[in-house]
């Protein structure tokens, strides 16, 4: 089995709302820098790889171009722009990819970071 990833960095700017946004800076508009690594998780196919990562790069550059430089309150089907919340809309995006493992989002900047292998199965 093995275990490959591809990276991509976005810059953004957001708000949170409502009595669980934590710190009253949050619901002042400010931005980070995220780093996102796809993960995705297999054996290798007849070609030798588990996916074309130039492939990947590709489906990832139309995510990305999704979250680059853009006020994250308004990106539709998002919901709040949480760090959880953009891993799980990443993942969305890119559902469709059978090796697909975890979405890995860090904010360098302030030491944090999420990481989402998808949504929970029944």
């Amino acid at each position: 089995m093995f275990e490959l990833w591809k990276e991509f960095r976005f810059d953004s700017a957001h708000t949170l709302e409502g009595e669980d946004a934590g710190d009253v800076r949050y619901t002042r508009m400010h931005g980070h820098s995220y780093q996102v690594e796809v993960w995705l998780r297999g054996e290798r196919t007849q070609n030798g790889w588990v996916t074309d990562l130039g492939a990947l790069e590709r489906r990832i550059g139309t995510v990305a171009a999704e979250l680059d430089h853009r006020y994250l309150n308004d990106v539709e089907g998002l919901g709040a722009p949480t760090m959880e919340n953009i891993a799980a809309f990443i993942w969305q995006r890119l559902a469709d990819l059978s090796a697909l493992h975890k979405i890995v989002i860090r904010r360098d900047s302030a030491n944090e970071g999420c990481v989402y292998r998808g949504p929970a199965i029944a």
